[in-house]
């Protein structure tokens, strides 16, 4: 079977080429086939978010969220202030200290990715034989907590080896909560 190498995924059912009609809303300038067309006014609608973002006055001031600032520095303040540092070797002399608090971070990040955990607290040292981690954790109720814990300790155990290249000799996850089920209920 041949492919067809058309550009037909870039037209509109009329045949007029999205990119067309999308310098032509930029222009502000639409030919009377874009104008009367169902099919070209559809799509105007559609790309005029776009249309809008573009045309938009460069010099124009944009303002954070209300509270905004007060929230970061909530989130700032509540971290556990860490003077310590891990240190990431690399292929060259000498090695990259990173803030224990910056690599807990990371790993309570790794092990929120598992559906239904929240992690709370995590302390980490670095040994000489490798990283120690300890953990609290929050599980959604109807997970089976065991397996949870599991995949959050695999979640943050991969992240710790395989892109920091730390070696992990102890990781240890506290449930101390139940969580309602993502979704409410």
């Amino acid at each position: 079977m041949a492919v067809d190498p058309s550009d037909d995924h870039d037209r509109l059912p009329c045949g007029t080429p999205v990119d067309t009609l999308l310098r032509d809303l930029l222009s502000g300038r639409l030919t009377g086939h874009e104008s009367a067309c169902e099919h070209c006014r559809t799509e105007a609608r559609e790309l005029r978010p776009l249309v809008d973002a573009v045309r938009r006055d460069d010099g124009e001031e944009v303002a954070a969220p209300p509270g905004l600032l007060t929230d970061v520095m909530r989130v700032v303040r509540a971290e556990r202030r860490s003077e310590g540092t891990v240190v990431l070797s690399g292929a060259g002399p000498g090695g990259t200290e990173v803030r224990e608090s910056a690599v807990a971070a990371m790993l309570r990040a790794s092990a929120e990715s598992v559906p239904g955990v929240v992690v709370g607290r995590c302390r980490v040292e670095q040994t000489r034989e490798g990283l120690s981690v300890r953990a609290t954790a929050r599980v959604a109720v109807g997970l089976p907590v065991p397996d949870a814990a599991d995949a959050a300790r695999r979640a943050m155990r991969s992240l710790a080896e395989q892109r920091l290249g730390l070696p992990v000799v102890r990781l240890d996850i506290d449930v101390v909560d139940l969580d309602d089920p993502p979704g409410g209920g």
